[in-house]
């Protein structure tokens, strides 16, 4: 039998993140560390709420808060989606675990001499961006990399109407990070909303009588009155969906460009560019864009992970 991956998660918990930590607990993989960006909520927020996920785990995974604020700067974070503190202002007791003081970026390349690893991004590229400053050969000794973020259609979730949230937040960390990183997996926003559940079904799913599926569906109010404000069908779920390109690869289609990240202070800041005709004349690597899943399993897979 193989020994079972492993994997770090660089996060900022965010309702959306924490539903895509209990699809990596559930399906029992390695998780040996996580690393705690500031973006949904700030640093201080999305690191506490960190703690609390990893009290869920039978064996809790070590957390290192990373850096609170983007290289230089790009939106504001989405408090109006997730709640002022990142967990729909549930009043959760405070965690048991506490953090690491090493800080995030170098955790991970620290980890990375002890054992190959997988990497999950579910956040803004910060923490991964220093740690490649830090370690320009920290790529060599991480088997895969599955990013959430980006529109890779054009068609983002940000004030900004062609930037996704996790690039828009920090583009010129995404920008170094894809030109330096062969290899990347990128879950977007355009696949997040194609295989997006219905709000009907998420509810029957936060309605069972597991503990965690009770447990998400306190901290979801906030979220579930925002997509119902907006009068929607279907309930987008990003980081879950990244969860499952993670665990799952042999369910996803991919297509492979070379990507790159508008800095530019103008309307298109933080827009992913695919060059798709391949004449540009680009170096960078290339990326393995996801561009299609078995749906239905991806929203087993979310259901499970609650009960």
């Amino acid at each position: 039998m193989s020994a079972k991956p492993h994997w770090w998660i660089d996060t900022d918990p965010g309702v959306d993140d924490a539903w895509a930590i209990l699809m990596m607990r559930a399906a029992e993989v390695n998780v040996v560390g996580v690393s705690v960006v500031g973006g949904n909520v700030g640093l201080e927020h999305t690191a506490r709420n960190a703690l609390r996920l990893v009290d869920l785990f039978a064996a809790p995974p070590p957390v290192f808060a990373g850096c609170a604020k983007p290289m230089i700067g790009g939106l504001p974070d989405a408090a109006f989606v997730h709640g002022a503190d990142g967990f729909g202002d549930a009043l959760l007791p405070p965690p048991a675990a506490t953090l690491q003081q090493a800080h995030g970026a170098q955790a991970l390349i620290d980890a990375s001499f002890r054992q190959p690893l997988n990497l999950l991004a579910l956040g803004p590229l910060t923490n991964i961006a220093l740690a490649l400053m830090l370690d320009p050969t920290l790529p060599s000794r991480c088997e895969r990399f599955v990013v959430m973020g980006g529109a890779v259609n054009g068609q983002g979730n940000t004030a900004i109407p062609s930037a996704e949230f996790n690039i828009g937040f920090d583009p010129e960390a995404a920008a170094m990070v894809f030109s330096r990183w062969p290899g990347i997996e990128l879950v977007d926003w355009s696949l997040t909303l194609r295989a997006a559940p219905g709000v009907r079904d998420v509810l029957n799913w936060l309605s069972a009588s597991a503990p965690l599926a009770r447990w998400m569906r306190a901290i979801t109010h906030k979220t579930e009155a925002f997509v119902r404000e907006r009068e929607a069908g279907q309930w987008a779920w990003a980081d879950p969906l990244a969860a499952f390109v993670a665990l799952h690869p042999d369910c996803a289609r991919y297509e492979h460009f070379r990507v790159r990240v508008e800095c530019g202070l103008g309307a298109a800041r933080g827009q992913t560019i695919v060059d798709r005709v391949g004449i540009s004349g680009w170096q960078d690597p290339m990326v393995s864009i996801v561009a299609g899943i078995d749906t239905s399993l991806f929203h087993e897979h979310m259901r499970q992970a609650l009960l």
